[in-house]
């Protein structure tokens, strides 16, 4: 703090000097550079590599022209009678110098980057760290103007940067930041002048580790933001299913990846449950095992892949036999429970490289972690209502869940005027089954006759346990006719069933009975009756059949 303070007022004391001199020396040009002595805005950079670094990788957004930077380079312009004075930047890994900010009399400032190497400047580098020409031949040429013209002296200079931090915490490469003078005259830079000129590089290297500093904390808040929007997101969804979705849709938000997979660990296999972008639909679903390819050493090492999150197309991501083509960033995290069991990994990866720096990655494990806890809450959830929705024996919905299912198909019915048909069915003669075999072969045949029934209905329909050996069928958009249909197919496909006691062969047979809403009956209590009527009528004709209640009441 007290280095900046004092830096500050070297500057103020600076001013109070320079200023008067600059004043009288503009005096001295007269009318003929009115008007041009007006410093060029700087041209907007081309986007550089690495901008999701907190290091010097990029102009810093903070330091627009006009602002205190280009104060400074005008005072100094004009106190040395200067043509122009110039801040050029390059990040740690871009190969270009591009204007950082400009004052200047001419008008021909180069908007575009050019390579480090180029012209009268491109040999200042560690060790030759300031360049000084008097007078400038015409061979030389000055890489940052657009037009020819002759140029008496140069003096350029490298402000010292301190490197940020690199991928493994220590100390990286630093940005370029050279300081580049011309002017008319010919003569030698003198002692003074270079004294002062050293003392505007330091105070550009103050102003340039200040603004850094400011741009990290922004970052570090934005940073701070996105996680917290991230997580908000996350808990305001329960199941599996919406957890996955909004896992994808933070990871965009935070890295615009092309590609996203989210992998689970089961059994010995890790399963793709969701998977986004980039040839997405040839992955979702698949499974493989649980440490092929780097997810699964990711899983299976507990920490994120590769090391250096950069693909490499010889690398294989889910399996030894399956590349993802035309991405050059890769990520892989485990995702890992409080006591660090992988639970499966998170693969984020993109079209472009250095994607994912130090600052990403640890954003994308706090959001990682927050989806394994998730997910551990969801499939927790999941589980509870699994027990308090369905049959413990046999898996189908339970006799609650077919009361509310039948409610709401009922009044979807009524709404659209749409037929529903409900089928009630029960096994012939499972008393006689349980009493000569045991229950536990009873339970066999009861699990074995809901699986027909659940594989006889369509997705919109449901199949229940109405209790015992009774089973329900609700049947949406479906008349008499067609719900006959497909009580016939379930029925003959149970009477194909064989079961093996001992040296046994045990056969079982079904009835059924039906009732339609609107035909047969207008309301819930009353569809229920007349379908439990129906089953009554199948099981008094000899059982094994199928009976309609518009059959019943056709026949008196």
């Amino acid at each position: 703090m007290e280095n900046i303070l004092l830096w500050f007022g070297i500057a103020g004391v600076a001013l109070i000097v320079l200023l008067p001199a600059a004043w009288r020396l503009r005096q001295r040009k007269g009318q003929a550079a009115a008007g041009q002595d007006e410093p060029l805005p700087a041209p907007a950079p081309a986007a550089a590599s690495g901008q999701n670094d907190l290091h010097f990788s990029a102009r810093p957004r903070s330091l627009p022209s006009g602002d205190n930077i280009h104060l400074q380079l005008e005072i100094l312009r004009q106190a040395l009678d200067l043509t122009t004075a110039i801040l050029l930047w390059a990040g740690p890994d871009d190969k270009d110098l591009q204007v950082l900010s400009v004052a200047s009399l001419r008008d021909d400032i180069a908007v575009n980057p050019f390579p480090r190497g180029s012209g009268i400047i491109g040999g200042i580098r560690q060790e030759c760290p300031e360049i000084a020409v008097a007078p400038v031949s015409a061979h030389l040429s000055i890489p940052y103007y657009t037009a020819e013209k002759k140029t008496g002296s140069l003096l350029a200079l490298a402000i010292p940067l301190r490197p940020g931090p690199d991928e493994g915490g220590q100390a990286g490469k630093a940005a370029t930041a050279i300081l580049s003078l011309d002017r008319e005259s010919r003569t030698a830079w003198t002692e003074r002048e270079r004294e002062l000129v050293n003392l505007v590089c330091g105070k550009l290297a103050q102003d340039l580790q200040l603004s850094h500093k400011m741009e990290e904390t922004n970052r570090d808040k934005e940073a701070i933001h996105q996680i917290c929007k991230g997580m908000q997101e996350l808990n305001q969804v329960l199941g599996l299913q919406p957890i996955f979705e909004a896992t994808i849709r933070t990871v965009k938000q935070l890295t615009a990846a092309d590609f996203i997979a989210i992998s689970l660990l089961e059994n010995q296999e890790h399963r793709i449950v969701m998977a986004s972008g980039h040839k997405s639909g040839h992955f979702e679903g698949l499974s493989f095992p649980a440490d092929d390819g780097l997810v699964g050493q990711a899983i299976k090492l507990r920490r994120w892949m590769p090391t250096h999150a950069n693909y490499q197309e010889e690398f294989p991501v889910f399996s030894n036999s399956m590349r993802i083509a035309g991405l050059k960033s890769l990520l892989i995290l485990p995702l890992l429970k409080e006591d660090q069991e992988a639970i499966g990994a998170l693969t984020v990866a993109g079209r472009k490289p250095d994607m994912f720096s130090r600052e990403r990655r640890e954003i994308l494990e706090v959001i990682a972690s927050q989806v394994t806890t998730k997910i551990e809450l969801g499939r927790a959830h999941e589980k509870i209502y699994q027990l308090a929705t369905t049959d413990g024996l046999t898996g189908l919905s339970n006799h609650r869940t077919f009361q509310l299912a039948l409610d709401n198909m009922l009044h979807r019915a009524m709404r659209q005027s749409t037929p529903l048909t409900m089928v009630l069915c029960d096994l012939d003669y499972f008393k006689k089954i349980n009493d000569t075999y045991g229950h536990p072969f009873g339970d066999a045949v009861l699990q074995e006759v809901a699986r027909v029934l659940a594989n006889t209905v369509r997705k919109v329909d449901l199949a229940a346990r109405y209790g015992g050996e009774e089973f329900a069928l609700l049947l949406e958009d479906s008349d008499s006719i067609g719900a006959r249909r497909q009580a016939e197919r379930a029925r003959q496909a149970i009477n194909t069933l064989e079961f093996q006691h001992a040296d046994s062969t045990v056969r079982v047979s079904m009835s059924f009975g039906l009732a339609s809403f609107p035909g047969d009956a207008e309301d819930k209590s009353d569809l229920i009756s007349k379908a439990d009527q129906a089953l009554y009528r199948a099981k008094a004709k000899g059982r094994n059949l199928t009976v309609c209640w518009s059959d019943m009441n056709a026949a008196g």
